[in-house]
């Protein structure tokens, strides 16, 4: 044997020049160098990637190599810092290899890193290690599916793309909503995973209880339903103005316009600045010293004002039609012509208050993000992206007006685009607009030159729509994450986006805080609407690997945030709530009902009353809990009876009053309050000791009970309603009137008139104004 032929010690090895692609290089099995190559396709595998530069270094220190496709550079996107607030893509390769992992059931996950608090000693890469452990894994899966005859990996890729496909739930939903892993198909429309239905598919065993309630339209439990549906719809078209052709003819007295407008000036406006409060109290004193001198934009826009103060100017939103009148004129008013003449600063105030209305009156919300995209591009339009010292110059008024219309047109956008399950469409780089001066509006006024009151510490009107601006680039990279197509996040990601979000959040609150100190303080609707906007971004966060977490002790991290955040949304919208354990989960008899009142409390009031956003944050709260207690009093072992959280039960106790309160207040669809029971009084069967068939008797009964009651109430608005315009128009209703079309409801109406769940509306409620179908007669 030749000895001087061996290399000697020191001597460097010549680098033999890699030519096969990764996946066949570590599965060491030989590569015809296509790309893709013969062994990834038969593998079907999409991550066929050759290495471009052969430095042994990137091996040995177990990154991925460098590729000659960007969008497959693992260590250019980790090598992001946690101040990069830009949205999260992490490497395609990742994300097949986390659908692989998705498909079998999410145990590989169990070697993600535990969410612990970063370390400032604790080396920066916590991601490329887990990509190694993730390599791994891949490589794994690999020889396992090349072990095994060609038909066998045909039948194993079967077996995962069925296990994936398990997630499409077509029966119980009327066959038009499909429950994915990754978002929801409803119809004509997609929702990613942002949108509360995605939690709809954990409360399959109940749905599918009603479904076979269902199947037969003449039952009584689908008769009295079908009642309450047709009633709803005759309600809502009692609401509707039909064709506006005048505009300002429904003005309220001055008394009851002034609680209007300060209901709207104290809440909202102090959060989402829209408007220059003593340039529209100006304007309105002027109005009501002479109508006819201001213009029909200001009219509009105090008539959109008023339509939210509505919301909130009593318990049972009495002005309710007023409100959806004053919505209605605003939709005409943008669309009448000139186009153009729509192109002002008032009229991008007008459509930011229009976006605002139509969900507190309940006019179409579940759509409002399509009008967002339409005032979105009309601010890019008018340059409001810009920042107006690269523009011609103007007051400082003017100057600062556009950067608090910019900056409340981007929140919009992001809350929007959640609430309908959407991807956000704006980023940072595409604007330079600088943030709003922290100044109160008076302070605008005049051109002397006045200093930041970042500085001194003090509360202006600015400090608390400031204060929600430093966590939007936080917001806006976790609802890009959840609602990306296709979703390349992992549980990687997700912690991290976790530790980034909390501590924005924290300064956040610190910054609130430490207002305590000064003059002037936040007032207790601000901390709270800002607080819940924010741990609905938490909760989201955390919420699709919630279903992961019932299952895996892996994610159990998530499945805690995700229900200590419902109970902190919960709490912030009714924070004096106290029902005493001795009452009885579910009331038993219409004497024990009771109903909320939020005198005194805005927060509360919006929750009741409104709709869209204000409907969510109570309604996704309740289903969340629901969950919890559900698997809590399924999964006990213990001999007695289960033990369940007490803030748990006392949430679902005062979520029946307050559904209950929602439909006293003008809601017309029942479903969402009818769910709850259903689900409330499964849980109290299960904590008695019941299972199996003995629980779906007093589910039924329980029921029937919720269907009849709120028969009885719509049967209350639509009379009010009636007695109303017929003191208007002198003319009386009739129930003997009203067509008779039980017979008209086939099965598959029946079916559509439960389980038509394709948006919040369907769901929880409805908001459009529809025109009556044929009626039921509701004493037959």
């Amino acid at each position: 044997m030749d000895v001087t032929s061996r290399p000697r010690l020191g001597q460097r090895r010549r680098q033999r020049p890699m030519l096969a692609c990764i996946s066949c290089r570590r599965s060491k099995i030989r590569c015809d160098r296509q790309s893709p190559c013969g062994a990834c396709v038969r593998s079907r595998h999409k991550t066929c990637v050759f290495e471009t530069s052969g430095d042994p270094a990137l091996r040995r220190s177990g990154t991925s190599p460098t590729t000659s496709d960007p969008s497959l550079r693992p260590a250019d996107s980790q090598r992001r810092s946690d101040s990069d607030l830009g949205p999260v893509t992490p490497p395609s390769s990742t994300h097949t290899v986390r659908d692989h992992r998705h498909c079998h059931g999410q145990k590989n996950l169990s070697h993600a890193p535990p969410p612990l608090e970063p370390d400032a000693t604790r080396p920066a890469s916590p991601i490329l290690d887990a990509n190694g452990v993730l390599d791994s894994l891949f490589q794994l899966e690999r020889r396992a599916d090349e072990s095994v005859t060609p038909q066998d990996s045909q039948e194993n890729s079967n077996q995962r793309v069925s296990r994936c496909e398990d997630q499409l739930i077509e029966s119980y939903l009327a066959a038009d909503v499909h429950t994915m892993s990754r978002g929801v198909v409803s119809k004509t429309r997609y929702f990613g995973q942002s949108h509360w239905m995605n939690g709809i598919i954990h409360f399959k065993p109940i749905l599918e209880l009603f479904e076979r309630q269902s199947l037969d339209a003449k039952t009584e439990a689908m008769t009295v339903l079908n009642k309450c549906k047709a009633l709803g719809r005759s309600i809502k078209a009692q609401r509707s103005p039909g064709i506006v052709a005048k505009f300002g003819t429904n003005i309220p007295p001055r008394g009851v316009a002034d609680q209007l407008v300060d209901a709207y000036l104290r809440t909202l406006e102090t959060v989402f600045r829209t408007v220059h409060v003593p340039s529209f109290r100006r304007d309105y004193e002027q109005y009501w010293a002479a109508p006819d001198t201001v213009s029909m934009a200001f009219v509009i826009q105090l008539q959109l004002i008023m339509a939210i103060g509505c919301t909130i100017y009593d318990d049972f939103y009495s002005m309710r039609k007023s409100a959806v009148q004053w919505v209605t004129e605003a939709q005409y008013w943008l669309l009448s012509p000139p186009a153009k003449g729509k192109l002002t600063i008032t009229g991008l105030q007008n459509m930011i208050l229009l976006t605002i209305a139509r969900e507190t009156a309940s006019v179409g919300g579940d759509l409002v993000w399509i009008h967002v995209g339409s005032l979105l591009r009309s601010a890019f339009y008018m340059g409001l992206h810009r920042d107006p010292s690269r523009l011609p110059k103007m007051s400082r008024l003017d100057a600062e007006i556009r950067r608090r219309i910019w900056n409340t047109v981007l929140e919009l956008e992001l809350m929007t685009a959640t609430d309908s399950g959407g991807f956000p469409s704006i980023s940072p780089d595409n604007s330079d607009t600088q943030p709003p001066a922290d100044l109160n509006d008076t302070e605008l006024m005049g051109e002397d030159e006045l200093t930041d009151a970042e500085a001194s510490g003090r509360c202006t009107d600015m400090s608390v729509a400031l204060a929600l601006r430093g966590s939007f680039r936080d917001r806006l990279a976790i609802y890009q994450m959840l609602n990306a197509t296709p979703f390349r996040g992992t549980y990687v990601d997700t912690i991290r986006l976790h530790h980034r979000f909390t501590a924005s959040f924290k300064t956040l609150k610190g910054k609130l805080k430490s207002y305590s100190s000064s003059e002037r303080q936040p007032t207790a609707f601000q901390c709270r609407f800002v607080e819940a906007l924010v741990r609905r971004c938490l909760l989201n966060l955390h919420l699709p690997y919630l279903g992961p977490g019932l299952k895996d002790p892996a994610f159990s991290f998530s499945r805690n945030q995700v229900t200590d955040s419902a109970v902190r949304m919960y709490h912030l919208l009714f924070p004096d709530f106290n029902v005493g354990s001795e009452r009885p989960l579910v009331p038993s008899g219409t004497d024990e009902l009771e109903t909320l009142s939020t005198e005194g409390d805005d927060m509360a009031r919006y929750a009741i009353c409104a709709a869209g956003y204000w409907r969510i944050i109570g309604s996704q709260p309740i289903m969340i809990v629901l969950l919890e207690l559900l698997l809590t009093t399924q999964d006990d072992e213990s001999l007695g009876p289960p033990t369940v959280r007490p803030d748990l039960l006392n949430i679902l106790r005062h979520s029946l009053t307050y559904y209950l309160t929602r439909i006293k207040a003008g809601e017309t669809n029942v479903k969402g309050y009818l769910f709850t029971v259903a689900l409330a009084v499964h849980v109290q069967a299960q904590m008695d000791g019941l299972t199996g068939p003995d629980v779906i008797e007093p589910v039924v009964n329980a029921a029937m009970r919720t269907e009849k009651l709120c028969l009885d109430l719509l049967k209350q608005q639509y009379e009010s309603a009636e007695t109303a315009d017929a003191s208007v128009g002198g003319e009386q209703f009739n129930w003997d009137s009203l067509m008779t079309g039980n017979d008209e409801w086939g099965d598959n109406a029946a079916l559509g008139s439960f389980f038509d769940v394709s948006s919040v509306e369907a769901f929880l409620g409805n908001f459009d104004a529809m025109a009556s179908p044929p009626l039921a007669a509701w004493n037959r």
